[in-house]
């Protein structure tokens, strides 16, 4: 990936967590992991009591380089993030989503955690850069597709995808949790602050 590209993930984590986090009336939880040769956690669903604390962060975070396990990362995921002691409301109703950012072919198979971790109920999307295959793309995706991978030629233009990430993520957590329309906001710093984001989040 490089630095370059990473300042450009960097801007995008900060601008979805943000979108989220308005659209989400606060109710979303954040965790981070960075995958390569091997995953490193950045922080846990209980790491930091505000969205402010997650942003900065996620400003002062590191890049980390190596190769690309996609699948030992998702592996790491559902082991060390998705449990009650690292802050997963599951027990409780809340919705588990996980977004997977990836920019090349995986060198290790990801269908099989990626199943796994479907079937635990985590909503499954993923968001390709560049050299990313499609394919394996929507190996690791929940259903339906159009509204679970995204898939982008350049760093650049993660930006342009970020209002509807959103939009699919509230969708999602809508149509599975079934709570109560919890807010409607405009996006952060999107276009013209005319579209909303309705996020509907379980309890």
């Amino acid at each position: 990936m490089g630095q370059e590209n990473f300042e450009h993930v960097r801007r995008f984590l900060l601008t979805l967590i943000k979108a989220l986090h308005q659209v989400g009336g606060g109710r979303f939880r954040f965790a981070l992991i960075q995958f390569s040769s091997r995953p490193q956690t950045e922080f846990h669903l209980n790491t930091y009591p505000t969205t402010q604390d997650i942003l900065g962060h996620v400003r002062a975070m590191s890049y980390r380089g190596g190769g690309t396990r996609t699948g030992l990362g998702l592996e790491f995921l559902l082991r060390t993030h998705l449990t009650s002691a690292s802050g997963s409301r599951a027990t409780e109703g809340a919705v588990q989503v996980a977004l997977v950012l990836t920019d090349g072919r995986s060198q290790d198979d990801v269908a099989e955690p990626a199943q796994v971790l479907r079937m635990a109920g985590v909503e499954m999307f993923a968001v390709g850069v560049q050299d990313a295959v499609a394919w394996e793309l929507r190996e690791m995706a929940s259903q339906p597709e159009d509204s679970h991978v995204f898939n982008v030629d350049s760093f650049l233009k993660l930006q342009d995808i970020i209002q509807d990430v959103v939009v699919s993520v509230c969708s999602a957590v809508t149509r599975v949790g079934g709570g109560p329309l919890v807010n409607e906001a405009p996006m952060a710093g999107q276009g013209t602050g005319k579209d909303t984001a309705p996020c509907q989040l379980a309890h």
